[in-house]
């Protein structure tokens, strides 16, 4: 447990909640059961829930996983009271860590964030942490622009592999940040009730919010489509040279047949081998011949 204090507002950050956590919580702020239910083991969806002298928030941050190659959802629970914010997660989270850290060795980041409500240290909070996700798309990006490249370069079969898992960490990216829309547009239309003295200001903030959710969506929205369209391209390329192949093949079978029927017809007498030979040889020219005046080969 970590707590930062300025101003009568205090940050208390839990990081792998125990019993004693809990009855911690519990006695100081009187929770609710459903909401120490939700804790531990940590919730699966998130939610916001409102109680008389508090706010409970679960969300989920978006962190890429270097070994699994894509985008792990590590949840994120907040109760927010009036001089109080509390942050509860189960496994480490970089940009609250960071945060965390940038408070306590910068007095003017401190005294900024920690200057009015809790309300707006949540803000200052959750500004960190899309613009951590923002800086998670970098990596989708550069994936997406190799696999561009390499689209024409005749390695159709190695791109499968690349292609899907570009597509999973897109996909689970979307799935852990889709539901922050709704988070932040309860807290700016109800949220803010919370603080009646300081609502018109804390909806410009939760505006602001909403404001850069939508940009990090409409970018990992783009970079759907992107691969979409590759995966598209992808697919009609190599189509098109398994296509090829068959065709090929057939072509050959084609050329060749007319040989293996003189060879068949004349058994290959051996005093007749040259005249075989050379009747399967015109043959196979012929045939062949042909098919490039139709353009089939």
């Amino acid at each position: 447990m970590k707590i930062i204090t300025e101003n009568e507002l205090t940050w208390t950050d839990i990081e792998k909640p125990n019993s004693k956590d809990l009855d911690w919580l519990e006695s100081n702020f009187n929770l609710h059961t459903v909401v120490l239910d939700e804790l531990i083991p940590a919730s699966q969806r998130e939610k916001v829930e409102y109680f008389d002298n508090y706010m409970f928030l679960a969300m989920h941050v978006p962190v890429f996983h270097r070994i699994k190659k894509t985008t792990k959802p590590i949840e994120l629970d907040f109760l927010i009271a009036e001089n109080q914010l509390i942050t509860i997660h189960n496994e480490p989270i970089e940009p609250l860590k960071d945060f965390m850290k940038k408070c306590e060795e910068k007095s003017d980041l401190k005294s900024k964030c920690f200057g009015q409500t809790s309300g707006h240290l949540f803000y200052w909070l959750s500004e960190e942490l899309l613009n951590f996700g923002e800086r998670q798309l970098v990596h989708i990006g550069k994936n997406i622009n190799r696999i561009e490249d390499n689209m024409f370069k005749g390695m159709e079969r190695e791109l499968i592999k690349e292609l899907l898992t570009v597509k999973r960490d897109i996909l689970d990216f979307r799935i852990a940040i889709r539901p922050l829309n709704r988070i932040f547009n309860s807290l700016a239309n109800r949220g803010v009730n919370f603080w009646p003295e300081k609502s018109v200001d804390l909806k410009i903030y939760f505006n602001d919010l909403i404001s850069d959710y939508e940009r990090i969506w409409n970018e990992i929205d783009n970079y759907t489509g992107t691969i979409n369209a590759l995966e598209d391209t992808h697919a009609n390329l190599l189509s098109n040279k398994t296509n090829t192949i068959i065709r090929t093949f057939t072509m050959l079978s084609f050329i060749t047949f007319p040989a293996m029927l003189v060879a068949a017809i004349t058994q290959m007498n051996p005093a007749d081998l040259w005249i075989v030979a050379i009747t399967v040889f015109f043959t196979s020219i012929f045939m062949w011949v042909y098919f490039k005046t139709k353009k089939w080969l």
